[in-house]
Parts: C-alpha cells; structure tokens; sequence
C-alpha cells in the first residue's frame, strides 16, 4: 500500500552551502520528489536491459512457510472460501453468503473469526456434516466473533461452515465537507465509517461530467472483516472464489480471471471468478462500475510461456487517459520477471484506476493498493491526460504497487508489525526503477535528501522503530502514520545493505527468499537468513539492530599513516547521535563500506559491531565513508581524515557522494559536532552537473507536512509473537 500523504523531502543544495531541512508539500506529502515535473513518459531508448537469471531459482522444499496466527486461534485452518455478495439499488449496504472449507485440528467449543460492522442472519451459521448450528457471539470490542455450536463440542475434521450476513457500503460524505466532520454509517459509533474500508463506494466521473456510482474494496490492514467475516491475519493464506451479483452494464474486476456472466434478475447479473492462489484475505479485491478498459499483453522475459493478460480500468471516456500507464506497468513487470526470476502465478494483470467526483468530502486515506494481480490507483495520480505525461507520484506508486506482487503477495509478512517487509521493499525498488527508467526525473541524490529528512525525523521524540510492537487494532493507522520509518527508513537501511553486499549477492539472496517463502510467509529472521546464507555476513545482528531500534548511529571516523607497512589505520567509534528519542537505540551493528586509494576508487567493507575498532587499509591516502551517500548513518571525521579528504577534493566531484558530505557536514555543524568551517568549505565544492541536474540541486526549502496521530492510539498495546 502506498499512503497518500507522506513527508515531503526537498531540501536546498546552493553551490557554497548546503541547508538541511525536513520540509513539506505538494499533494502526496511525500518523500519523493515534486510531482510538478513533466517531461517525457516514456523511458530513454538506451535504457539498460537487467539480465534474466540464466538458470530458474531454486526453492529449499524443506522450509517451513507458515507462520502461527497471533490474534486468531490456530485450531481452526481455513482452506477455500466461496464468496458471494450483492449489493442494493443504492450502494449503501450490501448481503452477503459464503462456504469456507475449513479444517479443525482438535476438540474446540467454537470457531472465533473476525467481522466489523456486520450483522449475521439468525439461523443461517451451520457446519457439515452434520448440520451443526452455529450461534454468532461478539467477542471484545465487536471485531472477533465466536461461532458457538448450541450444544456440545466441534470435533477435528474437515467442515464446509456456512454463513450468511449483511454489511455495510462504505462513504457516506461528511455533514461539513470543508472540515471533514460529522458523517456516520447507520448507528456505527466508530470513527472512519466515510473511509475506503471494506467495501466503498465512488462516484466515477466520465470526461463529459456525467457520474456513475461503482463499488471497490479495500483490506489492509484489518479492514476486509467489514467485507466477508473470515480469517484477515496475514499467517492465514488461503484460496478465493468469488462471485457476485451486480447491474448488467457493470464491468467487473477481482484477483483471477472472470468467467462469463449470466443475467438474474432486475437487471442484475451474476459474475464469477477463478479460483485464486492462497493468499491473505486483505489482498483480496473486488471492483464493479462503469469502467472503460484498456488492454494489452505482457510477454515474460523468462521464456517460460506465464505471460500475462493486462488490462487497466478506467473512468468512463479515459480509456486512452491509460496509455503511458500501461506502457510503465509492462516495464515494472519486466524489470521484477528479470529481477527475481520468478513469474507471478496469475495470468492476468489488472490496474483499477478509479476517481470519485466527491473526492474533497471523503476520506481517502491510502494512495494504492497492492491487491494481487488487480492493484487499486486513482486516476488523479496515473492516468494524464493525453499528450501528457504521468506525475512523478504517478510513476512512483505504479512501480511501487507492482513490486508488492513479489513483496508483500507472493511472500507475505508474518504480522503488521513487520510490515516494513512489504513496504520497505516497495519503496526500495519503487526507487531503483524510477531512476532506471526516468534518469531525467529521479536521481540518487534526490534519495540523499530523502535521507536527511527522514534521520531527522528519526531523531525526535515522535520516531517510530521500522518493526514497532503493535496489536491489530491500531495497525492500520499505524501502517500509515508511521510512513517515514516503515517505508522510507526502511527502503534507505534495504539500500545500505545492498551496498554493504553488492548488488548481485543481495539479488541473489532475494531470489532465493522469494522462491523459499513463495505462497507462505516471512519474519525478519527469514530475510536476514538468507542474505546471511549467500554472502556469509552477519545480517540478523546488522539487520536487527536498524529496524529494532530507533535513531541514527554517528560513527567518528580518524586515520594515521603507518609508514612501516604503507598501510592507512582506521579508527571508528560509534555512539547514538544525540537525539530526543523517547526509547533510543543504543548500538548498532553497522554496515561500512569505505573507500580509499587513488581517486578514492578502492572499497573495503566492514562489520562495526563494537563500539570501537581499527581497521588497515593500504597505502596512505583519504578515507572516505558511505560512498555511495546513501547508508544510514553519519559519519565525523577528525581533523586529520577531514584534511586528507580535502586534499583530494578532485575525487568528490560525483554529486550523489558530495551531496551527503555536504548536508552530513551541515546537519554536524547545526547539532555542535563540528567546527562551522566545516560545512563551508565542503560547501565551496562544486560537482560538474547537468543544467537538469543543477536544477533539481537547487529547491527551495518548504515547511514541514507531519500526519496525524493514531487514530487509535489510545488502543495500542504489546502483542506476543514467537519469531
């Protein structure tokens, strides 16, 4: 999922200083750059081509893929579920039915499950064989249900459990659009009934101002409960059939491919779905309304024949509005096919990009939806008007949306407090590929920025631990109040790590991630497993210590020339930067990478797991830490190490490295850790930039956009989880 409102980061870069400054603006409130360029859409011809694995990945079949639930007993398994629902004349509400194939491991006295702001049909809850009653009883605060049996006992087998229900369509507008107040869903006494949750309807609006009410879904976190009770953990994966009865002129869209429709009754039809593959229930999706669509086919790079059937759904008359949409939705699923070597296990692909002519009234609260293979956008940010190009948020939310078919889809994430898994991983690829693919829109020093603001988020009292501790009732709020730590921190320590590793070997321990964990689910201990099994580092120590702990490690950096054995020492330290956090990291096992030697061309990468270490490099000459400029941690040079770098000044005219030397000098300077000479004279070199480059160096500084609070902060509370 990619949240709407993120910080933004841009920060102003002049010739003789440099000004760090976390700022904010623009729509998305985003961390990536300015939606305001337009330039070309489509990607240079000499674009690079990433190579396919020249042999399949091969997955470990000894593996354990599951995961315990947390919330939800683990005596009940779902395996299949049959889906249908219709919703009424006017969008408002909606009935509902199911059978669930399930499978019951041992004596229980009843099946809990979750459901919010549904109401059960007395009398239509049975299991069989047997035709066992079922009585549905609320359990907590409303959102756990227990399927009691009138008398007796559930015994272990396999059950087909039936169940009826009715529900609510979410998005009535708000009593006072301009402050977004009042508004309820029936007596519902919960805030966010005018959110995209559960079910929700849109008022799409055609090209000739006409308006046509549709249906979507929307499950993440916890949110698919309003739509069908069930199973919403992500450790529960199971497979989907889905049916419904909408209007005759709807065009519909979920995971698996539509089988024909037959018309019932009213003007009704009835529209079925494939089976999907196994899955969490918050990825499952429906969507239904007068769309127009256009089309096209994706052909595997693997030569493997998956290709995939493409079409994106449109507003009425905005058909032609998806063409640059399409052409970047067949370069994203070109660059993972190659990426991870695995094809995803659909054969088709569709985009939903859905606007609503009341959009101002309501609570749009998310910017894209992973859904799997039917990925939910909103044509304000992807769908340009013809002979123009996509916004930048545009082309960010598209790759970011399709890298969660492998991450987050395909290898699901244990529970919400780690979905960093999903999202870091989202936003570190959503940046390889928006350079990749647009050079003349994105660069690596645009990320240097993003750096900055988010350390300076992370160094107050309001940071957030990339994996926090949270129970489910808060998760949603949490997933996107808490975006620059479990997006942003997290895609910047996922990039360290790749220049810690190399970029083959962490490709090459992500191919072997995905095809271990493929159709299961993953813990942060899974992930630093593999990265360790290919490149023999230590990354559940380096892992853990940046996604556990809040704050940025400020690594001191000195060296002395040992002129018996022509060789550089190296002395590092490392402390936490001074900071405000309520709960600060205390150490960390950091990942350096450094360079030396002529020109500074030479690399030595090192473990700094201890508070102070000496490493030796050879000759004597300038050392030079993070590169690359974009790991995540501050380093301050002594004096002797700073002159030395000085002194080959002609080595730091690549603007990424001297962008993070100069705002790392400056953010020194302001929190009293170095002599003000310093950012002055790093600020006096000037790289050899483009005239576009130049221009995206020099942007004027805004204020800062912070999200609101939980909403349910007041719920928050440890859960237990094992791994």
């Amino acid at each position: 999922m990619r949240p709407y409102f993120r910080l933004k980061a841009q920060c102003l870069l002049l010739a003789a200083t440099v000004a760090l400054s976390a700022c904010g603006g623009g729509d998305d409130g985003g961390v990536t750059s300015s939606k305001s360029a337009q330039v070309g859409a489509t990607a240079p011809a000499s674009q690079p081509v990433l190579a396919a694995p020249e042999s399949p990945v091969v997955a470990d079949t000894s593996i354990n893929k599951s995961v315990p639930p947390v919330e939800l007993p683990d005596t009940v398994k779902p395996i299949n579920y049959k889906l249908w629902f219709r919703p009424n004349a006017d969008l408002s509400a909606f009935d509902g039915r199911a059978d669930v194939e399930i499978q019951v491991t041992k004596n229980i006295n009843q099946i809990v499950i979750a459901g919010h702001r549904i109401k059960f049909v007395n009398g239509k809850t049975t299991l069989q064989p047997g035709n066992i009653q079922l009585i549905a009883t609320p359990q907590d605060d409303g959102d756990f249900y227990q399927l009691r049996p009138v008398s007796g006992q559930i015994h272990p087998g396999n059950y087909s459990l039936h169940m009826e229900w009715s529900g609510i369509i979410n998005f009535k507008t708000y009593d006072d659009p301009a402050t977004k107040t009042g508004g309820s869903c029936g007596d519902d006494p919960y805030p966010g009934c005018s959110a995209a949750e559960g079910v929700f309807r849109v008022d799409l609006k055609s090209t000739d101002g006409t308006t046509s009410g549709a249906i979507l879904t929307q499950g993440e976190t916890n949110l698919a409960r309003q739509w069908f009770p069930g199973w919403d953990e992500p450790a529960f994966r199971m497979t989907y059939e889905v049916s419904a009865e909408v209007p005759q002129n709807w065009r519909v869209v979920s995971n698996a491919a539509e089988k024909p429709s037959v018309n019932v009754d009213s003007g009704y039809k009835r529209v079925t779905f494939d089976k999907t593959p196994p899955m969490p229930q918050y990825l499952l999706f429906f969507g239904g309304g007068m769309f127009d669509t256009l089309e096209d086919d994706f052909t595997s790079p693997l030569k493997d024949g998956k290709n995939l059937h493409l079409r994106i759904f449109t507003p009425p008359g905005m058909r032609d509005w998806a063409v640059p949409a399409m052409q970047q939705t067949k370069q994203a699923l070109d660059y993972y096919y190659r990426y991870t070597g695995i094809p995803l296990p659909l054969t088709k692909f569709d985009t939903i990009a859905a606007n609503d002519a009341f959009k101002e009234q309501k609570d749009l609260n998310f910017g894209g939806m992973e859904n799997w293979g039917a990925i939910l956008e909103f044509a304000d940010d992807i769908l340009p008007p013809p002979g123009t190009p996509m916004s930048d948020y545009g082309v960010t939310v598209l790759t970011h949306e399709a890298a969660h078919q492998w991450f987050g889809d395909l290898v699901t994430l244990d529970w919400w407090d780690d979905v960093w898994m999903n999202e870091s991983f989202a936003t570190y690829f959503e940046n390889k590929t928006k350079i990749l693919f647009f050079p003349d829109r994105f660069s690596w020093v645009d990320e240097v920025r993003t750096k900055y603001a988010v350390m300076s988020r992370d160094l107050r009292n309001t940071s957030f631990p990339v994996q926090p501790n949270f129970n489910d009732w808060a998760s949603n709020d949490f997933v996107l109040s808490a975006s620059p730590f479990t997006y942003d921190k997290g895609g910047i320590v996922l990039k360290m790590l790749e220049n810690y590793l190399g970029d083959g070997v962490m490709r090459r321990g992500l191919q072997s991630y995905l095809a271990d964990y493929s159709l299961g689910n993953s813990t942060p201990k899974r992930l630093w497993d593999e990265l360790a099994k290919v490149s023999g580092e230590p990354m559940v120590a380096i892992g853990d210590s940046f996604v556990r702990q809040t704050g940025v490690p400020l690594v001191s950096l000195d060296t002395q020339c040992d002129l018996t054995s022509n060789q550089t020492v190296v002395t590092l330290r490392q402390s936490p930067y001074p900071n405000q956090n309520l709960y600060p990291g205390i150490q960390w096992t950091v990942p350096l990478t450094l360079a030396y030697g002529e020109g500074l061309a030479r690399r030595k990468t090192v473990a700094l797991k201890d508070t102070q270490m000496q490493v030796r490099v050879n000759g004597c000459s300038a050392v030079v830490a993070d590169p690359s400029g974009l790991d995540y941690y501050v380093t301050n040079y002594g004096d002797n190490a700073w002159s030395q770098l000085l002194a080959q000044s002609s080595a730091l005219t690549d603007p990424v490295l001297l962008t993070n030397l100069q705002m790392e000098a400056k953010m020194l300077v302001n929190s009293g850790l170095a002599d003000p000479s310093r950012a002055t004279t790093i600020g006096s070199i000037t790289p050899p930039v483009s005239a576009m480059a130049r221009r995206q160096l020099q942007v004027t500084p805004q204020a800062e956009t912070v999200r609101p609070t939980l909403r349910y902060q007041g719920k928050l509370k440890p859960r237990n989880k094992t791994e």
